[in-house]
């Protein structure tokens, strides 16, 4: 039962490494955001596109520590969440009081990620919308097809467009 649980606290405390070091980006994407800096973005994206692969890595790893150090625990990678398998966990009681620190540490780093993703998400349309004017005023195309943010371009007249945008 110890090593199982040494294993599960390993494997948690690599994916509490890995979501503060997604903090770290985000934190960096923020800035670059902030100052326009494409190429850091750029950098930023590739950073974030190999922690993201490396937490669901270990995600699977930790289901897979999980089903072989405890068998009868039948858990789909689907549905699959930290707080089931916790509970779950045939541990003694110190064990587990661990392994939940882990968990709600791991839960706040997660609550930080998401923040930081709503945030650069509304600079990054802060930015654009900035930019829209901007085109808007200079081409003085008010009737230039535009994109909406949903996937979709509005329609209007193409032969007054100083910039064209095609999606």
């Amino acid at each position: 039962m110890e090593k199982a649980a040494d294993s599960i606290q390993t494997l948690l405390k690599e994916k509490l490494a890995f979501y503060q070091q997604l903090n770290l980006v985000l934190k960096a994407e923020k800035k670059a955001i902030g100052t326009v800096d494409i190429g850091m973005i750029w950098e930023t994206t590739r950073a974030k596109k190999d922690l993201i692969g490396k937490i669901e890595e270990l995600r699977n790893n930790i289901l897979v520590a999980c089903q072989n150090h405890f068998p009868g625990m039948d858990k789909k990678t689907d549905t699959f969440s930290l707080g089931a398998l916790v509970h779950a966990l045939p541990l003694p009681n110190k064990n587990k009081i661990e392994i939940r620190q882990l968990k709600r540490t791991i839960d706040k780093e997660k609550e930080i990620v998401a923040h930081f993703i709503k945030s650069n998400r509304i600079q990054v349309k802060k930015h654009l919308s900035v930019v829209d004017n901007i085109m808007a005023l200079i081409g003085n195309n008010n009737a230039q097809a535009r994109y909406t943010g949903k996937g979709m371009v509005t329609q209007g007249k193409k032969n007054s467009c100083l910039f064209m945008a095609q999606v």
